[in-house]
């Protein structure tokens, strides 16, 4: 029995509120779910969970202890998976959820080029625009655009910064004018998200200044090509993501308005995994692959290095990322 079988033990049992459960997970006797505990709270020479017939609870050593013995465990299980990957080429079923507009635009043009790279991976791709819980959709990797990313037991990789633009078509801007500052927008048909907060909330910045209000109109979507095809028909003003606007900009279709302000916060677009799925190898092989192929793609931008990879919270929060509608 070594420090990191205690700390395993450990967590799980503080994870579950039951040394009963942990035993059932971790594939032991209850027993040596208590042996294991014991032995770390003799080590420590303090006691790390108050116990009655029902259930324990953590003392105030033991939520110390759980923060980074959470840490420990996920960065053990990573260095394990890692020399793991070296000994074999990636192979099996990969299931991927992506967002509707996203997964059209960048993931399936790529399928070819990923089945030819890793031809053992069976690659199974679902687009949905719905809110998913990476946690427990099944996924091995979900693709998501947020401005945040905390999934409880999950790394977050962010592969690329998806920029945002506020745009109109010329032919609305022509019959209502063209807002110049943010206060502007209420006397505007707002095309926006819908069922999200942060899709009814638009923020914007320049330099220190800041500006928020409620966006109102007569469209709401949870998906971001209806809003684009809706403000080319001259419906009203849009946030959305450059990747999804850029080629009606480039052609006249739509214009950027209020270039001076930044639309706030930046939003990336983040890779969700968990650090022990048996398809670590597949999954990472595809998150590689799709992060080098969207580096230079004009309308997203690199991924500081200092970002490369988030790390889940050290906390067991169950609370999910606020994140935009998936466009």
């Amino acid at each position: 029995m070594d420090r990191a079988d205690r700390l395993r033990t450990f967590v799980e049992a503080a994870r579950l509120g039951s040394f009963s459960s942990a035993a059932r997970k971790l594939e032991l006797t209850r027993d040596q779910v208590s042996k294991h505990v014991a032995a770390l709270e003799a080590a420590l020479g303090a006691p790390l969970f108050v116990r009655t017939t029902r259930s324990v609870t953590l003392t105030s050593a033991g939520e110390t202890l759980l923060v980074r013995a959470q840490h420990i465990i996920r960065l053990m299980d990573e260095a394990l998976s890692a020399v793991s990957d070296l000994r074999e080429a990636p192979r099996g079923a990969l299931r991927v959820n992506a967002p509707m507009s996203f997964g059209l635009a960048f993931v399936s043009p790529l399928i070819g080029a990923f089945h030819a790279a890793y031809p053992e991976i069976a690659l199974r791709l679902e687009l949905d625009d719905r809110f998913v819980d990476p946690a427990r959709s099944g996924a091995d990797v979900t693709l998501r655009i947020a401005h945040l990313a905390q999934d409880l037991d999950l790394i977050a990789r962010p592969i690329a910064v998806a920029p945002r633009v506020l745009v109109a078509a010329p032919t609305y801007l022509e019959a209502r004018g063209t807002p110049r500052h943010p206060s502007e927008l209420t006397a505007h048909a707002c095309l926006h998200y819908g069922d999200l907060a942060l899709g009814t909330q638009w923020h914007f910045a320049r330099g220190v200044e800041t500006a928020t209000l409620t966006a109102r109109g007569p469209l709401c979507s949870n998906n971001g090509d209806v809003l684009h095809e809706a403000a080319r028909a001259g419906l009203g003003l849009t946030v959305l993501p450059r990747f999804i606007v850029q080629a009606s900009m480039a052609t006249g279709g739509l214009h950027a308005v209020m270039e001076d302000w930044r639309v706030a916060p930046e939003i990336c677009v983040y890779a969700l995994y968990s650090a022990s799925s048996k398809s670590l190898p597949a999954v990472r092989a595809f998150v590689d692959f799709i992060q080098a192929r969207l580096a230079d793609h004009s309308a997203l931008a690199r991924v500081p290095a200092s970002d490369a990879v988030v790390h889940p919270p050290a906390d067991d929060t169950t609370e999910t990322p606020p994140g935009l509608p998936p466009p």
